[in-house]
């Protein structure tokens, strides 16, 4: 899978925010007059990755990208970012949606160290895991063996770790 860019996250807002499936500027720009998030987008979208020609018509077109336009450029992305809080508050829910894989491989790590914790306190195999829940077994093997966190899911992590919890004690468990 690639990795998030800043202007692709940005052009997912804007078709988010503009509710339709389109990539026209010119969409966006007349739908951004009567919605502030979606106009933030646009501009920051406009001043750092749209050719000059094309931003100048958009200009001359709607009055209040000229001026949102003539207010950016010029200023770096990163002190933009910085700064200016609309487009800070844009440029943090873009960090944080870049690293939500990367967090939630964190959180499954820290799951995965609690359940085999808990699988040798009770006496719980991964059979007995992986049939309960139906589950795939390869998958729940490779993250219970060897921690891969790749092999499933956070929704499926919380699961196990659930079903690990309230199970109970194995009193026939070999000492």
């Amino acid at each position: 899978m690639r990795e998030l860019t800043f202007k692709g996250y940005l052009q997912q807002q804007l078709c988010e925010l503009s509710s339709c499936n389109s990539k026209s500027l010119y969409k966006f720009a007349r739908l951004a007059e009567r919605n502030a998030r979606l106009k933030s987008v646009l501009c920051l979208y406009l001043v750092n990755f749209v050719p000059d020609n094309l931003k100048k018509q958009l200009c001359k077109r709607f009055s209040y990208v000229a001026i949102e336009c003539e207010r950016l450029s010029g200023v770096p992305l990163e002190q933009l970012c910085g700064s200016l809080s609309e487009y800070a508050t844009i440029y943090e829910n873009y960090l944080s949606h870049k690293n939500t894989k990367a967090n939630e491989d964190k959180i499954k790590a820290l799951m995965q160290k609690r359940i085999v914790e808990l699988q040798k306190e009770k006496g719980i195999t991964n059979y007995r895991i992986y049939k309960s829940l139906d589950l795939n077994p390869g998958n729940v093997n490779a993250f219970l063996k060897n921690g891969d966190v790749s092999k499933i899911g956070l929704n499926t992590a919380r699961k196990i770790l659930v079903f690990v919890n309230e199970h109970p004690l194995n009193i026939y468990k070999s000492a």
